[in-house]
């Protein structure tokens, strides 16, 4: 392709023909940034659409400012903290960037790619770059050359940074000032060993830790320090189950979760099970006897609400995307009730000011004289040692 366009243009030159144009086509994938550090953690990140738009100002000092185009076409999707900002705080300030930075609009898009002769769908660089086209017309002959642009080291925009500087200090803001405030230390090595605050808030649901090893502190608690925490997308969901499905399924859990056990000299925790396979449950009442052998470890008792645990009742269970993928094997279906429960999550906390999270004390694993024993060695050994 490289050789074909210069012999275009090596003969365009010999041939006389003065009518040449140069246009070239800048196209963001719909992951850039809308402003030039994650919200989340407060640091620099690279391609934000202010980058964008110091790499296209570049360009327009060369060729004109009407020979260069900027689209954005929403092929990935946006940082959680972007997200969360524009659907909690302000949903306006992506769309007056794009227009201020000159993308083409989402109606002139289309027409903008089929000119360049960009196919999002076949043309998509990596997660590091962005797709820019070169369309050369002389004299009615036109050659189309494109490439990829690495924008790790493209800087943001000073003019554009100065231009939305409030916006900027509003979403800083947004993540960093207090929204709540937490009256206990909330951490995830609680629910390693039993039942975990972290598991607050649902009727009967599944909630593995966030993370290995994470402490939310009493006091004022910020979006970012929640959001944080919660690195995967996924789904929020709703599962309806027998109470028998339910049973087999909290069987499983918990058999994964721990070793059988045969006295205080025993391992409890399965550590090389991953920290988001150690669902904790609340919703109902149980006991998990760690002496039993697999698969008749759990007895259900009763709901949380004082209702008789019924295995033919139906149940409808709140987990995660990721953690339904096992029921739909077995022919569940779930329903969605949030398409990013971290955004879910973030609506609910910026409408509760006040948290007093506590452990739900509606299970224990036994004989609990050896558990406790044996919990007590291991978060030395799991977490001291880390």
């Amino acid at each position: 392709m490289r050789v074909k366009i210069l012999v275009f243009l090596l003969f365009a030159f010999v041939s006389g023909v003065a009518a040449q144009e140069h246009t070239r086509l800048i196209v963001t994938f719909g992951d850039a940034g809308i402003v030039p550090f994650d919200p989340l953690t407060n640091r620099y990140r690279a391609g934000s659409l202010s980058a964008a738009v110091a790499f296209a100002d570049r360009w327009r000092a060369e060729l004109g400012a009407e020979n260069v185009f900027l689209a954005d076409v929403p092929a990935r999707e946006l940082p959680l903290g972007d997200r969360v900002y524009l659907a909690l705080a302000d949903s306006t300030l992506r769309g007056r960037i794009l227009r201020e930075a000159g993308y083409v609009s989402a109606a002139g898009r289309d027409s903008v790619l089929a000119l360049f002769g960009v196919t999002p769908e076949a043309d998509s660089p990596g997660d590091t770059e962005w797709l820019v086209v070169d369309r050369y017309d002389v004299d009615g002959h036109v050659a189309v050359r494109s490439k990829r642009q690495d924008f790790r080291e493209v800087r943001p925009s000073g003019r554009f940074g100065e231009r939305f500087a409030e916006d900027e200090k509003g979403v800083r803001r947004f993540f960093l000032e207090p929204v709540a405030e937490l009256d206990t230390t909330v951490t995830t090595r609680d629910g390693f060993f039993g039942p975990s605050a972290f598991a607050e808030g649902a009727d009967v649901s599944f909630f593995a830790p966030p993370a290995m090893d994470a402490a939310l502190p009493a006091g004022p608690l910020c979006l970012g320090d929640v959001l944080r925490l919660f690195r995967f997308d996924n789904r929020l969901v709703t599962v309806r189950m027998t109470g028998r499905q339910l049973k087999e399924w909290m069987e499983k859990v918990f058999g994964m979760r721990y070793f059988r056990i045969e006295g205080v000299q025993s391992d409890l925790v399965r550590t090389r099970v991953p920290y988001y396979l150690h669902d904790d449950v609340a919703g109902v009442r149980f006991r998990v006897d760690l002496t039993a052998r697999y698969n008749h470890r759990v007895t259900i008792y009763e709901t949380e609400r004082g209702e008789k645990f019924d295995l033919e009742r139906i149940y409808t269970v709140v987990l995660n995307s990721f953690r339904a993928r096992d029921l739909e094997e077995k022919g569940l279906k779930p329903e969605t009730v949030a398409e990013d429960y971290r955004l879910a999550l973030a609506r609910w906390l910026s409408e509760h000011p006040q948290l007093k999270p506590r452990a739900r004390d509606n299970w224990s694993a036994g004989p609990e004289r050896w558990v406790k024993a044996i919990a007590q060695r291991e978060r030395r050994t799991i977490f001291e040692g880390r």
